[in-house]
């Protein structure tokens, strides 16, 4: 391991529940908790869980609420989490008690605005882009070294076009953006991702992906993330969407060549002693780790995506890729 990412990864594994608040300090039971949404936050996601970080366990606690749902923990026991039965009612107030050793702390919330039904998605969706905020994203999984991916992954630009919009159902294309462009612009020599058709009929809720292979680069070498899933919520005048979470799993071996001077397996290794393993990946080598992420926001963006099937470095600049091949239909420009 590079004597520089150590001291991130330590200090982050220290700090894994990003974007919480303290809720309380436990004096003599020695535990510390961080609550998930965090004590008068604001604009809370109407779909959220509620999460009690402990820095050690404690297996008294217990999550009170007039919210119908279930709790559990995590296998550490070092997370317990409040599944509602159902999601939450845009624009409300809530609250909760965690009852463990140090205390009995109320945490209370209220919900933004998502949730509320989109009022022409014909007119504010369809057709338009949305460049996802990855920078402000909290990694969940790996906990042990997601302030590693995060930072770098809030390096790439990932697109989403709804090219398609009915009642039930929304169509959408993804493309990674060109790192050195100045100006919102597509990487030709990216792969497009075509999503599969999602359902929409929870609107403004959706969920698209979840299948194939997406190639993005991440510190300038590229990282397969297989079944890449992004959710979330249209905002009512469809002007950015919130709530939102990324999901798939990505192949360390790219990012050993970049972290770790190429010594492979040093990035499982690490999550490995962290507490996270590593998974079979589609050659059968266990190299690849689960990814989520959540609290993503896109904002609309002004361009628009051309599908491209192969690995197309040509630079078109009006690119109409021939039939699932690997070039553009016509020269460059």
């Amino acid at each position: 391991m590079s004597r520089t990412l150590l001291p991130l990864v330590l200090l982050f594994t220290a700090c894994s529940s990003s974007g919480t608040d303290s809720a309380d300090t436990a004096g003599a039971c020695d535990v510390t908790i961080t609550t998930y949404p965090a004590s008068d936050a604001a604009s809370a996601y109407y779909r959220t869980n509620i999460e009690v970080t402990l820095d050690n366990p404690d297996s008294t606690v217990v999550i009170e609420t007039d919210i119908p749902g279930t709790q559990s923990f995590s296998e550490d026991g070092l997370t317990v989490y409040y599944t509602p039965t159902s999601a939450l009612t845009p624009n409300t107030d809530y609250s909760y008690t965690v009852h463990y050793c140090g205390g009995d702390p109320e945490i209370k919330f209220h919900t933004s605005d998502l949730g509320t039904a989109v009022t022409d998605p014909q007119a504010s969706i369809k057709g338009s882009s949305y460049l996802l905020n990855l920078k402000d994203a909290t990694i969940t999984e790996p906990a042990s070294v997601g302030a590693l991916l995060g930072d770098q992954l809030g390096e790439v630009d990932i697109y989403v076009n709804a090219t398609e919009v009915t009642d039930t159902q929304i169509t959408m294309i993804g493309a990674i953006g060109n790192p050195d462009a100045t100006t919102p612009t597509q990487d030709w020599c990216s792969r497009s991702i075509d999503f599969p058709v999602a359902d929409f009929s929870q609107s403004p809720h959706f969920v698209i992906g979840g299948t194939g292979t997406t190639t993005i680069t991440v510190a300038g070498v590229s990282v397969d993330i297989q079944n890449l899933e992004i959710a979330g919520d249209f905002a009512a005048d469809g002007s950015y969407f919130g709530g939102g979470t990324l999901a798939g799993t990505i192949d360390t071996r790219p990012l050993d060549v970049a972290f770790f001077d190429g010594e492979e397996g040093a990035l499982c290794k690490t999550a490995g002693s962290l507490g996270a393993e590593c998974q079979p990946c589609g050659d059968g080598q266990n190299f690849c780790l689960s990814l989520k992420a959540r609290d993503i926001t896109a904002t609309k963006a002004d361009i628009q995506i051309t599908p491209i099937y192969g690995d197309d470095c040509l630079g078109c600049a009006t690119a109409v890729p021939a039939d699932n091949s690997d070039t553009c239909a016509q020269e460059p420009q």
